[in-house]
């Protein structure tokens, strides 16, 4: 072993949620020694965890999260409970995503936690054919003017904000990353890339941003190192056109005429077929691209993952035996389970 742990009593303690997440339990694995990690979720993490943890099994939306903050002192959250599921419904997506927070971030100011990092996306900029060719951290949230939907992920990004510039006790940090890929991740992008023959909308060929999972891990680490608040575009090694993203994912590009597939991918979608509904393919149509170059900056960041590696790395799906490696390690001792507190 490189260095000697420190003792439990010296630790800093850091509270992460969702710890369930594919992203979270990367994190977790990654965090330095000198923190003692508490993971809270509704369930235990799904992939090894190479460090020890305590996990709290906890619904963020229930009182039992305030009764945590009031029992147990935190040096710094890293806030990854979000709801991205788009076939959830749209009431269970503010709750989760905005509700909750709200709960969370009162929480954290009510016990003055020094640090708070909170994790939004780039998508709430919208895709747009009047965007410019570069999006940077004070351009307007248009997301919700093209996809209702996304009003939660808006008005979670525009609540975080506001409560950064009141509360000065706390340093927070907002991050926006690009798309994020990888072999344990779930959203948009990784689930159409992962299609065997991929639809392109005929005459569209935008450009994209992916971040390897692992390199936002290193964005994350770096923002809880490095402690400066503020909004902070998170972006991977460059940019690339989404045909080229398919073939480098390994699929077959198909185009299709947008305006006259839109009603089937409409169905498909009400019926299960497709796993993104329709409005989601503005992303596949016009530009979406943020600059990170105030992230990069100032907190001394370099994508260590190329375009390529990004995208091959997702049909890497976990191997069986690595989920069954999860149960191993969590049998041995990493995962310390704590009795769930009295929800309500």
């Amino acid at each position: 072993m490189a260095g000697k742990t420190p003792s439990l009593g010296s630790r800093k303690r850091l509270l992460i949620t969702g710890i369930a997440g594919g992203l979270a339990t990367q994190l977790a694995s990654a965090i330095p020694p000198e923190w003692e990690v508490i993971g809270i979720g509704r369930r235990p993490p799904q992939f090894p965890i190479r460090r020890d943890i305590t996990y709290r099994q906890l619904d963020i939306r229930k009182k039992a999260l305030e009764n945590l903050f009031r029992n147990e002192h935190f040096d710094a959250v890293i806030h990854l409970a979000v709801a991205n599921d788009a076939r959830l419904p749209m009431t269970v997506r503010h709750t989760v995503n905005v509700i909750a927070t709200m709960r969370l971030l009162a929480c954290c100011e009510r016990q003055q936690v020094p640090q708070v990092i909170l994790l939004s996306s780039a998508d709430v900029y919208g895709a747009d054919p009047t965007n410019p060719t570069f999006l940077t951290e004070d351009y307007p949230l248009k997301a919700i003017q093209r996809y209702a939907d996304m009003g939660d992920k808006v008005e979670f990004d525009t609540y975080c904000r506001s409560w950064m510039y009141q509360v000065h006790a706390t340093t927070t940090t907002l991050l926006r990353p690009c798309h994020i890929v990888g072999p344990h991740v779930q959203n948009f992008l990784t689930t159409y890339l992962r299609f065997g023959l991929v639809p392109i909308p005929l005459g569209y060929d935008p450009m994209i941003q992916v971040i390897d999972e692992r390199d936002m891990v290193q964005a994350l680490l770096l923002a809880l190192e490095k402690k400066q608040g503020g909004v902070y575009n998170v972006t991977g090694p460059g940019e690339l056109p989404l045909s080229v993203a398919v073939r480098e994912a390994g699929g077959i590009a198909i185009p299709v005429i947008y305006q006259l597939a839109a009603p089937l991918m409409k169905l498909g979608w009400a019926v299960g077929v497709l796993p993104f509904p329709t409005p989601q393919y503005d992303f596949l149509m016009f530009p979406c691209v943020i600059d990170g170059r105030k992230f990069r900056e100032t907190f001394g960041f370099k994508p260590r993952f190329s375009l390529h590696k990004a995208l091959r790395s997702i049909r890497r799906r976990p191997l069986a035996a690595e989920v069954e490696e999860a149960e191993t390690v969590r049998r041995r001792r990493p995962v310390r389970v704590r009795p769930p507190l009295t929800e309500s």
